[in-house]
């Protein structure tokens, strides 16, 4: 039942709404699913790396054998999507040349930005690299023991850059410096020093399906010798991290979480001798009398003693192990915690549950979100309660209770446009559960008011309000719409956050592209980050450069400091701060202006060494993500009010112009940085990244809404990698109904139904990149669903770029007047070009500014641009003059994947023909001639 609520500052306006809207969780009746319980999943036995039985070899168990090789589950498909990757599959050396980041190799924590670090984060090593002096901060075994606490493993942790298992390469085979095979250690004398990683002795961190599929609350801790007040599952998380991963034991790092699963479902979640599979050996070890997690005794080779419990196993030497079907909240919000301070998001679990006092009146609480303890129900009649994360991101969650387990389920979880960049081409695809699509677009959409849709509802809301005192119906209707169309639900209805220490927020707003495609103002938090480059180069230092300068010494107070140490000549130039943090040394940035000097000067000298003959290093303060807020939704009645973005005018009525004082006005600023000086920045010493960011008298990099949004508008990029600018960008070929696929890539009615005739099949494989230049979003791939392009076009990585630098070449070569060069390619799960698709054909629609069809040609090149190829005319499928403003395109076919230049006309005259290949030997003058002749038969019918 509704509990009566009053707002006694706004009581006639809300009161009706508050009613419908607000429910009291303490009287719901219970609706916990009974998909988020644990059950015993089906005996399976449990097997070593070598498909043994780990009761006969004592070897820690192998999730790729027992759930997959051996098992039910596809473990390669599933450990392959973005989570276990995280950016694995679209790393490339060059990936950081394209957003000026050249230190990145990747969108994702393998690779790009390390989520932790602050201004000094490690970065991933190039695959290839030339000298220890360009090798990064980490190679992919150092990665996994700095990251080893987010990660579950499987995908970076199991795989190198080009898809081998990293414990089944041959050393021998591996480059010099290669980084997923050389790290960076200390010798015996305690010096820095490159080398190769023996993963033969290591193995691979498998994935851990264990940390997303056990409930934390269920584990128990069985050996009487550890302390009974810890919680199990930290003692697991410090056994699997420091214990075994930090020391180099990968393959043993999943069998931690098995010694504190508790077999027992009896209920009362007891203790038996057949509860608990494995036990590691412990012993006193450091001899204080007390025995801890990571004490563990060791056979000769230095691998754990561990113990497999034959008790545990049933007759058939079999196991039942209780598992959720769904990830808990406690799951999600291990990795997801950081979330705290960056978005102001604590998870679904019942910190989010609203709670009222015994007047029926909401006790503000900065954790809870609306939406927990309500139900949804999906189109199907599948209903589920809001009590986790499962509701917007699983997949499968609104499948029918009689619905077969998917034994294989996609676990590319759906997203939304984040500020990871992480597989964009995923973004939206399928999407999360937004809020347009529960309140406004599904088929029985959740609108607390009773009315038809939001609009409505909204203008009913502003209709009973006196600040559109004067004005009329229609109009009132035209800015509700405009509010909807320009602003995101988010934000106005998320407000009041605040981060782990309870600190408020301040939210900025930026625009960013909802679901629809359209940009709208959606909320985040600006977390500033610097780094510091060569302006002559525009080479990054690494983290070890630039700790290569410093020198933790001691003052005369006995305290320690860092001393800022000239490369060439060992004079000590100035001082920072210095503490340690997670055992690495941490140096702070210089306090004061003439210290931002000396760090300036002895970073061009360390690159002087490094033959930067003329280095000029500077410090770029940037803003690395955008946090965008999209969780711990508030109470209708504390969404912002009008008069939080407008002023008032004299009658008291709202005025239409946005305020300059209002929280989308120049007047909502934030300080985002603090520099010792402003000096530094009006002498270029130090380079603010954003035009948006200024700074003060004071030394403070500061910004506005005002300038945030004029600038988001051009370019609503969610991270420093400009996704949505950028001249390149790549993603996987997926399976989706035919007719929705033709939607996606805009192509007029006619030329649709052309398609929708030539492609066989229901169903269709489709790249359309979702970020990028607006030439490269308007470009697509599309190959119909065979069992030949089923066995191979998944498993491809494909790429659309831009190339400008071709556009010259490529009129010079054919006497044609090119607009724009486009780079297709695709990659395989080795990393190896695949450039031939015979018997597969693929799609290939791009954008054209052209309106002569005569005009038209496509020509193409494979060997960057020396020479150039002219496609046949009935390669060209349909093409669209480009009209009022809006570009067109051409769709053509090829089995030949290169570079691709789309012509609007001739220069001159050719002095010589060139051959096509892979599709015919028509000469442009040819194909100029018969593609207007051609299209217009396709049009009515003939082709």
């Amino acid at each position: 039942m509704p509990s009566r609520v009053r707002d006694h500052a706004r009581a006639p306006r809300w009161a009706a709404a508050i009613a419908l809207i607000t429910l009291s969780v303490a009287q719901m009746p219970s609706l916990a699913s009974s998909l988020d319980e644990m059950i015993p999943h089906p005996a399976i036995p449990l097997l070593d790396e070598e498909g043994n039985h780990v009761l006969d070899s004592g070897r820690p168990y192998s999730t790729r054998m027992s759930c997959g090789t051996r098992g039910c589950h596809d473990y390669d498909a599933i450990t392959r999507a973005y989570h276990f990757e995280t950016g694995r599959d679209e790393a490339r050396d060059d990936f950081g040349a394209d957003s000026g980041l050249g230190m990145l190799v990747s969108p994702g924590y393998f690779g790009g930005y390390n989520c932790m670090g602050g201004d000094t984060p490690d970065f991933l090593a190039r695959k290839e690299n030339a000298s220890e002096e360009e090798f990064g901060d980490k190679g992919t075994p150092g990665l996994v023991m700095r990251c080893e606490g987010c990660h579950s493993g499987g995908g970076w942790m199991e795989r190198d850059r080009n898809g081998r298992r990293y414990d089944e390469v041959d050393p021998e085979s591996v480059a010099h410096l290669d980084g997923d095979y050389f790290y960076r250690t200390t010798d015996e004398n305690g010096e820095e020093i490159i080398t190769q990683w023996d993963w033969q002795q290591s193995g691979v961190v498998e994935n851990d399906c264990m940390v997303c599929h056990v409930k934390f609350s269920a584990m128990k801790t069985h050996d009487p010798d550890l302390p009974a007040d810890e919680d199990p599952y930290d003692l697991s998380d410090d056994l699997r991290r420091h214990a075994l991963i930090d020391e180099g034991l990968f393959r043993w790092a999943n069998t931690a979480t098995l010694e504190f699963l508790n077999l027992n479902m009896n209920g009362d979640g007891s203790l038996r001798d057949d509860t608990q599979l494995v036990r590691f050996e412990r012993d006193d070890l450091d001899g204080d009398g007390v025995i801890g997690v990571e004490e563990l005794v060791r056979n000769e080779d230095g691998t754990p003693v561990i113990a497999w419990n034959e008790a545990a196993f049933d007759a058939d030497r079999k196991a039942v192990i209780p598992m959720v079907r769904y990830p808990d909240n406690d799951a999600c919000m291990e990795c997801h915690r950081t979330s705290n301070s960056r978005r102001g998001f604590y998870g679904f679990g019942e910190d989010a549950a609203a709670t009222y006092d015994e007047e029926g009146m909401l006790e503000e609480d900065y954790k809870d979100d609306v939406h927990y303890g309500r139900t949804w129900t999906e189109a199907n009649g599948e209903s589920r309660p809001i009590e986790n994360c499962n509701t917007c991101h699983a997949r499968n969650y609104f499948d029918p209770a009689y619905a077969n387990v998917d034994l294989d389920a996609d676990h590319n979880f759906p997203k939304g446009n984040s500020d990871m960049n992480l597989h964009d081409d995923r973004d939206y695809s399928p999407p999360s559960r937004t809020c347009r699509y529960c309140h406004d677009e599904a088929e029985n959409p959740a609108i607390p008011s009773g009315q038809e849709d939001m609009l409505s509802a909204h203008v009913q809301r502003w209709r009973a309000d006196q600040s559109f005192f004067g004005y009329t119906e229609e109009s009132i209707t035209g800015i509700t719409r405009t509010h909807l169309d320009v602003i995101s639900c988010e934000a106005c209805h998320i407000t009041n956050k605040k981060d782990r220490r309870g600190d408020e927020i301040q939210i900025m707003y930026r625009y960013a592209r909802s679901s629809d495609g359209a940009l709208r103002i959606r909320p985040y938090n600006p977390r500033a980050r610097a780094f510091w480059r060569d302006r002559t180069s525009g080479r990054i230092l690494y983290k070890v450069e630039r700790n290569a300068v410093f020198e933790q010494r001691t003052d005369e107070n006995g305290e320690d400091y860092g001393a800022i140490i000239h490369p060439e000549t060992g004079q000590e130039l100035g001082r920072v701060s210095f503490r340690i943090s997670h055992g690495s040394p941490r140096y702070g940035n210089p306090e004061d202006y003439e210290t931002m000097l000396a760090l300036k000067e002895a970073y061009d000298a360390l690159m002087r060494q490094k033959g930067y003959a003329d280095a000029d290093v500077v410090m770029v303060v940037s803003e690395i993500s955008h946090y965008v807020i999209s969780h711990n939704t508030r109470p209708a009645v504390e969404a912002l009010q009008c008069e939080q973005c407008h002023e008032r005018k004299e009658n008291g009525s709202i005025s239409a112009l946005v305020s300059a004082n209002g929280v989308l006005g120049e007047g909502n600023v934030r300080n985002v940085y603090t520099l010792p000086d402003p000096r530094l920045v009006e002498e270029g010493i130090v380079e603010l990244d954003y035009p948006y960011m200024s700074v003060d008298e004071a030394g403070e990099v500061i910004e506005n809404v005002d300038d945030i949004l004029y600038y988001s508008a051009l370019n609503p990029s969610l991270s420093r990698l400009n996704a949505e600018i950028a001249g390149i960008t790549s993603g996987g070929m997926v399976g989706e109904p035919k007719e929705e696929a033709l939607e996606r890539v805009g192509l007029s009615v006619e030329d649709t139904a052309l398609l929708m005739e030539k492609l066989q099949g229901s169903e269709v494989f489709l790249f359309k990149p979702a970020k990028g230049d607006p030439a490269v979003r308007a470009s697509s791939l599309l190959a119909e669903q065979t069992p030949q392009s089923e066995a191979t076009l998944p498993d491809y990585l494909f790429l659309i770029g831009l190339e400008e630098a071709l556009i010259g070449r490529a009129m010079e070569q054919t006497r044609l007047q090119v607009e724009q060069v486009f780079r297709i390619e695709a990659r395989d799960r080795s990393a190896s070009p695949v450039t031939d698709f015979p018997g597969m054909p693929l799609y290939v629609t791009l954008p054209w500014q052209g309106s002569d069809l005569s005009a038209l040609a496509i020509t193409s090149s494979s060997d960057g641009g020396e020479t150039w190829t002219t496609l046949d005319a009935d390669q060209i499928v349909a093409a669209q003059p480009a009209s009022g403003g809006d570009p067109g395109y051409v769709l053509f076919t090829t089995t030949h994947l290169s570079d691709f230049a789309v012509a609007t006309g001739t220069t001159g005259t050719a002095e010589e023909t060139t051959e096509s290949g892979g599709g015919g030997g028509a000469s442009g003058l040819l194909t100029l001639l018969l593609l207007p002749l051609l299209l217009a038969g396709r049009r009515r019918g003939r082709g």
